[in-house]
């Protein structure tokens, strides 16, 4: 959880609702110059595609991260079958089916360590819950946070604010200990 950090954390793994969020807010330049961004190989191919510019909602605006992993912008992670299906083992099918492919990655590099030093930030209650349920809660960062207070456009929405991730958490770590939404048998 970040409460208690006393600095940002230097690396990140960015989820695709979080990439989508940062092109909207028009904060993503900034975000790839002041850290090292890493992103899920499913992110980086099938998820984060484009996003809706704020005042051109109905406009379809291409976001093109195989380039940026190509010319270094960002670093692309990819996570094997076996550690992504690691992880959807933990949990049991009514609370796996709500986490998406790039999520499941997402967890799958941290819980093997692929994702070294690089805090997961994810705007999705099930990612983030899952990611408390797998004791790795320590792991997790806001959107709101890693901005420190950056002005941006318009509002964070309620998935990007420090609140959110530490509502989840909670939610997730109580998961853990009652083993609601695990398989049974799994990290009790």
């Amino acid at each position: 959880m970040t409460s208690g950090r006393t600095s940002q954390p230097n690396c990140v793994l960015l989820d695709a609702n979080v990439v989508i969020a940062a092109y909207e807010l028009g904060v993503w330049d900034w975000l790839v110059r002041v850290f090292h961004v890493r992103v899920p190989s499913i992110v980086v191919r099938g998820e984060a595609l484009y996003y809706h510019p704020l005042r051109q909602p109905k406009k379809k605006v291409p976001i093109n991260l195989p380039a940026q992993v190509q010319s270094g912008t960002v670093e692309e992670l990819v996570g094997t079958v076996e550690d992504i299906a690691r992880v959807l083992s933990v949990f049991d099918r009514s609370f796996v089916g709500g986490i998406h492919a790039g999520e499941a990655e997402g967890l799958a590099l941290v819980l093997a360590s692929v994702a070294g030093d690089a805090q997961f930030c994810s705007g999705d209650a099930l990612a983030i819950q899952a990611l408390a349920m797998l004791g790795l809660a320590d792991k997790a960062v806001s959107f709101e946070y890693l901005l420190g207070g950056k002005k941006t456009v318009v509002p964070l929405e309620a998935q990007c604010t420090e609140d959110y991730l530490r509502r989840n958490l909670a939610i997730g770590q109580e998961r853990r200990i009652t083993g609601a939404g695990l398989r049974r048998g799994q990290l009790r």
